[in-house]
């Protein structure tokens, strides 16, 4: 693995997240019987990346659930998935004594260099308990310090993310890629195999008790993992998404998911076979430099 510098500087942007509460005394047990993560192990103020599992084992969302009080969590994802995420978690609730949440939030993301003692996560409720206005949590980017503020609408977020520069939704999008994780819709589709996405070892337990599409997950990571994985990639030239990449020899070796420019560079994820080298080029003849995501 190539080592890659963390992210040098402090900065904050707006995105939008679509976020779904779930709350209820049989919130947890139904939820750990559903999602990748292990919900049981979580304490109130932790959070985990997760996915949510076809039966047969495909992905249907990659979100961070957080536990912010003993029978409310609070899971977030990319916008535009939340819909299909609720309506998929919702499918096999029949009795159970958990409700279910789904609004639009804006997330403040703050980015950089910070120090170890990263806040855990704080809800701040608006009226009762298990409706959080709020949400602070830390970040899982691999390559950044930081924390987010997860707010709902109309919720007041002073000044937060105080000293950092502000930086636009596209070049959030860029430092994201260069420093950050794959997103649904971006690098990672409804259907795509977990185990070739990269994060199954951030995102699922290989502990807990069986969950929705936990069969495939098991098989394949007994198998070595899957044929293909999500790799960071840096190049001096300009990179776009689709171009094939291929190794010394000339042959396929995958292709680019994602690109921005950043600091002159290209940076972005692609999906390549697991066997691939780290030194590749694209279908420009651009020299490209493959990394893993952790």
């Amino acid at each position: 693995m190539n080592a890659l510098a963390s992210l040098d500087r402090l900065v904050v942007a707006a995105v939008p997240r679509d976020v779904l509460v779930v709350t209820g005394p049989e919130a947890e047990t139904y939820l750990q019987g559903q999602i990748s993560a292990d919900v049981e192990a979580m304490e109130v103020g932790q959070s985990t990346l997760s996915f949510l599992l076809e039966p047969r084992g495909r992905v249907e969302a990659l979100f961070v659930i957080s536990r912010v009080g003993p029978e409310t969590f609070v899971a977030d994802t990319d916008a535009g998935f939340g819909d299909a995420m609720t309506t998929s978690l919702e499918r096999f609730k029949l009795r159970t004594k958990a409700e279910f949440s789904l609004q639009q939030w804006t997330m403040h993301a703050v980015r950089g260099p910070t120090s170890a003692a990263e806040p855990t996560i704080a809800a701040a409720a608006a009226g009762p308990a298990d409706a959080p206005e709020h949400v602070m949590r830390p970040t899982h980017w691999p390559l950044a310090g930081g924390h987010d503020l997860l707010a709902s609408p109309g919720s007041t977020v002073g000044s937060f993310g105080q000293g950092a520069e502000h930086v636009s939704a596209g070049e959030f999008e860029a430092l994201r890629m260069a420093y950050g994780l794959p997103a649904m819709g971006t690098e990672i589709q409804p259907g795509d195999i977990p185990n070739e996405t990269g994060l199954v070892e951030q995102a699922a337990s290989f502990t807990k008790g069986c969950y929705r599409g936990q069969e495939l997950v098991e098989r394949i990571d007994s198998r070595a993992g899957g044929r293909r994985g999500i790799r960071r990639f840096r190049a001096g030239g300009s990179v776009t998404a689709g171009e094939e990449l291929r190794d010394a020899d000339g042959a396929g070796i995958g292709a680019v998911l994602s690109a921005a420019l950043l600091d002159g560079a290209t940076v972005g994820f692609a999906s390549v076979r697991r066997d691939a080298a780290d030194d590749a080029s694209s279908d420009g003849d651009q020299s490209v430099v493959l990394a893993d995501l952790f």
